[in-house]
């Protein structure tokens, strides 16, 4: 399955079961550019994670490129946390109050982790490990543009049409 296929399945597992009145069309919508700007958010952090027991070789070398990427991004990485934790209360409404924004951050990662590791022998998911043990490997090298700088943006103006700042 490509990423596009994957993030959508990430939003409809997100809409389904996070209580919440996202049934609106427009709600829908941010709700597939909350999911993208997770899935490039904590795809690098769920990857290096997953990867240390499956290829404890190359662990130190995908610690490193996650740094790297984390470093590279941190600008972005801060926007992203930032409109998430402003937007994902509004979108996915607790029917005790609680912030939804953990619990859905936690079904990203779970959604991002199946989609690259279901279905894998161990062999394939060292294999995969492997892959990502390579600095110049994609998953490193995204900076997220334009993408998740138009996602950002479309978030943004959801939540001031919603007349929140």
């Amino acid at each position: 399955m490509n990423a596009r296929i994957a993030l959508f399945i990430a939003i409809a597992c997100v809409l389904w079961s996070v209580p919440s009145h996202a049934a609106e069309s427009d709600q829908q919508a941010v709700a597939q550019d909350i999911g993208a700007v997770l899935a490039w958010r904590l795809g690098p952090e769920c990857i290096e994670e997953r990867c240390r027991s499956a290829d404890p070789e190359g662990a130190e070398t995908r610690r490193k490129a996650l740094n790297d990427w984390l470093e590279k991004n941190a600008e972005r990485i801060k926007e992203v946390d930032t409109r998430v934790a402003e937007v994902v209360p509004l979108v996915f409404k607790s029917s005790t109050g609680a912030d939804n924004t953990p619990r859905v951050r936690a079904q990203i990662k779970a959604i991002l982790l199946e989609e690259v590791f279901s279905g894998k022998t161990p062999e394939e998911s060292v294999a995969i490990c492997k892959a990502e043990a390579n600095p110049a490997s994609p998953r490193w090298n995204n900076n997220g543009m334009p993408q998740i700088a138009m996602s950002l943006a479309a978030l943004y103006d959801w939540q001031v049409a919603q007349g929140v700042k």
